[in-house]
């Protein structure tokens, strides 16, 4: 089993503008490997084995020796499942119709599982919870509405992290599937682009107030830029608009990552308040879930990886830190 990876865990997976936090981490993880899982079985149903073994491959390496402890700790029959599974999908041989159908099956409790452990996690780090039991009481209380305000930020910001690790994971994969050449995940690299008319135009500004305050203001001042153009010379021959689609598998990838995205915001951030927050937070919620529309389009659509990486730097992560009151990394 492909178990060689783990620098993903403190490298890859974190949402590279956030501070990081290792119970979100975890969830960002499990969120990825729930949508390479899910890949397996659609693309036996179109017949193409290659494909569901290069995804099965990828929800092997998120399952680093350091997860599956995590996992184990919580639930040691399901790191035991997992460890057979991941087994059994990387040698599938064929796509019959017994075989997608036990595949979809496997995937569909396996995944299923997964967000049952991660709901553990979630409810181990409740505020002030003397025990266990606590936690996972206060924790659903705060999912079905209970007034445990301390409790619903943590969980709102853990959930917010885990978004925008699934997010760098979209950006990791679409700029392999092109071969970049370049980390998209690295806000830097937006210089890049060279057809932004100047600095002011990788300003995300308060979408009320019109002013460039706080956090959302991402003006990357070390880029040292000009007040005409961005450019970085010594990638100037990579950059344009003619990349061409080079790898099906990572491209998938990003596509379901995208979705699951949309699925983390929709059940677990978009109908959420943060208590203290300002009266602008709806506005920042709403151009949030207009950044998640318009990079899941943009996807199926296979536009430039810049644009993509735009539509991630410009709209989603900094409405992702008004809205829910992230901080940067130091």
């Amino acid at each position: 089993m492909l178990l060689n990876m783990d620098y993903f865990y403190d490298v890859i997976i974190y949402g590279h503008q956030f501070t990081p936090n290792e119970t979100a981490n975890f969830i960002g993880i499990i969120g990825q490997m729930q949508a390479e899982l899910g890949l397996v079985p659609s693309n036996l149903v179109n017949n193409n084995v290659t494909l569901a073994q290069n995804h099965a491959n990828k929800a092997a390496s998120l399952l680093t020796p350091r997860i599956l402890v995590e996992i184990a700790e919580d639930n040691p029959r399901l790191a035991g499942d997992l460890r057979s599974a991941m087994i059994q999908l990387q040698s599938i041989s064929s796509s019959s119709e017994s075989q997608v159908k036990s595949v979809s099956q496997l995937v569909s409790d396996l995944n299923k599982r997964l967000g049952e452990d991660a709901n553990v996690r979630m409810a181990q780090v409740q505020p002030t919870s003397s025990n266990f039991l606590e936690g996972v009481t206060k924790y659903l209380g705060n999912i079905f509405g209970g007034s445990d305000a301390e409790g619903k930020d943590q969980n709102t910001k853990l959930e917010a992290l885990a978004l925008a690790n699934v997010i760098d994971g979209v950006l990791l994969n679409y700029g392999n599937a092109y071969r970049v050449g370049f980390d998209m995940t690295n806000m830097s690299n937006m210089a890049m682009i060279g057809n932004y008319s100047g600095p002011s135009s990788m300003v995300m500004n308060n979408p009320v107030t019109g002013n460039n305050s706080g956090t959302s203001n991402m003006n990357m001042q070390s880029m040292n830029t000009s007040s005409n153009a961005m450019t970085m010379p010594h990638h100037g021959s990579e950059v344009n608009n003619g990349y061409s689609l080079v790898n099906a598998s990572d491209y998938q990838s990003a596509q379901a990552l995208a979705t699951k995205a949309s699925e983390i915001f929709n059940t677990k951030l978009k109908h959420v308040t943060m208590s203290g927050n300002n009266n602008n937070v709806t506005a920042f919620v709403t151009s949030l879930e207009n950044g998640l529309t318009q990079l899941n389009d943009s996807i199926a659509k296979k536009a430039s990886p810049l644009d993509v990486m735009k539509i991630v730097h410009t709209q989603i992560h900094p409405n992702l830190l008004e809205a829910f009151n992230l901080q940067l990394r130091k």
